[in-house]
């Protein structure tokens, strides 16, 4: 009985350290010096991961929160995918569908990143605000309309993967890359709007702020026609698409 008092006195100790140590509008950082909310995360003994992670793979950690119950960004459903028929970056996940097994292969990369598994930190910086979206390592522009521009670029945290001069300048199998980006200012989210994981094996899902239906009242969609060819039907930047292959 006096265990079980002790342990309800720390429990209701920690639950109201959470209340003042954590910031009410980031649970990622601007905690109280003497916060326990560190421990959701880090353990200081014996802990399995590097860093003093509590659990591993990383995002283990990452989806105590991002599956659908703490947070509005259930990262979880996006990644656990079955990656024969999808697609999603190369983080390190133990998921039903992805043990962390999955790489970029020569075919899906194209030349243009490296093949992984990645931790969630190699794009996000999971201990307060970075001053990018969604606590990203660099900039991420997700406007509709952005101007491209080497300094500062706009889609630095895509690059930090990702051959800017490859994309940008049209050395990959889809030749548009260049017309869609600079010419037409289209952001990296118009096309990618669900960068974890989509059920298409390009990686493209639209978004659906700027991405509407067709002419012909259908989409938007993206049809996966075999490797390295597709077809789209929408209409973006106010321009239609019906069936556009490439």
């Amino acid at each position: 009985m006096i265990a079980l008092i002790g342990g309800a006195v720390f429990m209701a100790g920690f639950m109201a350290d959470e209340v003042t140590g954590q910031s009410l509008t980031d649970p990622h950082g601007a905690f109280s010096e003497d916060t326990r909310y560190c421990l959701l995360c880090h353990a200081m003994h014996q802990a399995p991961g590097e860093k003093l992670q509590r659990l591993m793979p990383e995002s283990a950690i990452c989806f105590t929160c991002h599956n659908g119950t703490g947070s509005n960004y259930n990262t979880q459903a996006q990644m656990d995918l079955d990656p024969a028929q999808n697609a999603m970056h190369p983080i390190m996940v133990g998921l039903s569908q992805n043990q962390g097994e999955y790489n970029y292969t020569p075919n899906t990369t194209a030349g243009i990143a490296p093949p992984g598994p990645y931790a969630c930190s190699q794009c996000h910086n999971p201990h307060g605000e970075t001053g990018f979206v969604s606590h990203l390592k660099a900039n991420y522009l997700v406007n509709e309309y952005v101007t491209y521009t080497s300094s500062p670029d706009p889609y630095a945290a895509c690059w930090s993967c990702h051959s800017a001069s490859i994309i940008v300048n049209d050395k990959t199998f889809f030749t548009k890359h260049r017309e869609h980006i600079v010419g037409e200012q289209s952001s990296c989210t118009a096309c990618h709007y669900s960068p974890h994981g989509v059920a298409h094996t390009e990686l493209v899902k639209f978004n659906p702020s700027f991405v509407t239906k067709s002419s012909s009242n259908q989409g938007p969609v993206f049809v996966d026609r075999g490797v390295n060819k597709g077809s789209c039907t929408l209409t973006c930047h106010g321009v239609d698409h019906n069936n556009w292959n490439y």
